[in-house]
Parts: C-alpha cells; sequence; structure tokens
C-alpha cells in the first residue's frame, strides 16, 4: 500500500481540515501508531493509527457543524452578541 501524507490522511478521515491538520503536526499533537509526529509532509501508510492529544480532541469536541435543509420561509441565523 502506498504511503500519503498525514495531514492529507487526517482531512479525508474528517478529523480536522489540512490545515488544521498542519497546525497540529507541527506542535506536537498528532501521534502516528504512538509516536508524537512534528515534521511537515509526512508520509504514512494508510493503515497506521492516528491519535490526536487529550487537548487536541477536547478543542474538536466542542466545534460542531449543523448542515439543514431549510424550506422556504424558515429563518435561520446566529444570535447578535
Amino acid at each position: 500500500m502506498s504511503e500519503v501524507r498525514l495531514s492529507k490522511l487526517m482531512s479525508e478521515m474528517g478529523l480536522c481540515s489540512r490545515r488544521e491538520a498542519d497546525r497540529l503536526i507541527e506542535t506536537g499533537q498528532v501521534f502516528v501508531d504512538g509516536v508524537a509526529i512534528t515534521q511537515l509532509g509526512t508520509r504514512i501508510s494508510p493503515d497506521s493509527e492516528i491519535t490526536l492529544s487529550t487537548a487536541a480532541r477536547q478543542k474538536s469536541d466542542r466545534l460542531m457543524t449543523i448542515i439543514l435543509n431549510k424550506p422556504p420561509g424558515y429563518v435561520s441565523g446566529q444570535a447578535e452578541r
């Protein structure tokens, strides 16, 4: 099996965007098979185990994307701050 860039694989798995993956990698918050990865462009086997640090997992747990198929006349938005 050919190796792929870690950030691309993370994005394809739905963990985060490629840009966010690069930031997590640079800060040492991504582990491949238990080893911290800090080098951008690292290539790994697609069947490797990817884990995130506790801080990175907690941050992603707070984010949510909602997709809504709005019928005509339905109003949606964010409350003003």
